[in-house]
């Protein structure tokens, strides 16, 4: 690998850790001041669509934040995960999907979710590590 490589690399880190946290942030800030999210919620039969919005809210936001500053990042990416993981399954059920075009949209929002899952259960395990241009921790 080139030596060239290694001088990038920090920001290269940074800028996934924005692009990363920026899509929990404004997603969370959504659940939290947005009338659409709790309605969307309870067009999908959740229940207690506000309080699981405030709640999954706070995850969101607080999980974006603490992945951005690359501080807690361990308790950060897991506060994304456990809402993103149970949201792919709860919310975008393709498999009962009987009209084609709906199914469609439904799985690439479903698989979408799952990835994003996968990226923050990926970030937690490397919150131990090093992280460059962070607060660490």
């Amino acid at each position: 690998m080139p030596d060239s490589f290694f001088v990038v690399y920090p920001w290269m880190h940074l800028v996934a850790r924005v692009l990363f946290s920026l899509f929990c942030i404004v997603l969370g800030l959504r659940h939290l001041f947005g009338k659409e999210v709790p309605a969307y919620f309870q067009s999908k039969a959740v229940p207690g669509p506000k309080p699981v919005s405030v709640v999954t809210g706070l995850m969101l936001f607080i999980g974006g934040v603490f992945v951005l500053l690359g501080w807690r990042r361990f308790i950060g990416a897991g506060l994304v995960f456990l809402v993103l993981f149970p949201a792919g399954w709860a919310l975008h059920p393709f498999w009962t999907v009987d009209d084609p075009n709906r199914r469609l949209d439904e799985m690439a929002h479903f698989f979408k979710v799952l990835a994003l899952a996968g990226a923050a259960l990926f970030i937690a395990f490397y919150g131990g590590s090093d992280w460059p241009l962070s607060l660490g921790g």
